[in-house]
């Protein structure tokens, strides 16, 4: 509880000096095709400080995978997604996030592995290490 509410003291910090504040709502990446796991933080930071989240997809997982020094040729794709309002209770908010989010990274995956095949081996992996 002390180190999240240190978080967002210094979220509100930040956004008063009209800087912009990245959270990756995990806390860490995870490999493709493994569950989401989305964290309370995320949503505290929302609640208690009232302004938009602009949520982020992206495919990089699949060129630079976690935990791996390997990297893979390819393009990476960040999409910006439409923004969620302040004004949200912490469960709908983190739903929201979690959906928009997963949604179109699954798709930019698909796209990715669509056209370059070798890349299901990726998808294999991280589906593989999520079992485990």
């Amino acid at each position: 509880k002390s180190s999240l509410n240190q978080v967002v003291t210094r979220a509100k910090e930040l956004l008063a000096n009209n800087r912009q504040l990245f959270i990756f709502p995990e806390g860490t990446r995870r490999p493709v095709a493994a569950p989401p796991a989305y964290k309370f933080g995320v949503a505290q930071v929302y609640t208690e400080c009232k302004v938009p989240c602009l949520p982020v997809a992206l495919n990089s997982g699949l060129f630079w995978p976690r935990r791996s020094f390997l990297r893979r040729p390819g393009t990476i794709v960040v999409e910006y997604l439409e923004p969620i309002q302040p004004g949200l209770d912490r469960q709908t908010f983190i739903n929201l996030l979690q959906d928009r989010i997963e949604t179109r990274t699954n798709a930019l995956v698909d796209d990715a592995v669509a056209r370059d095949p070798s890349l299901a081996i990726v998808l294999e992996k991280g589906a593989a290490l999520s079992e485990t």
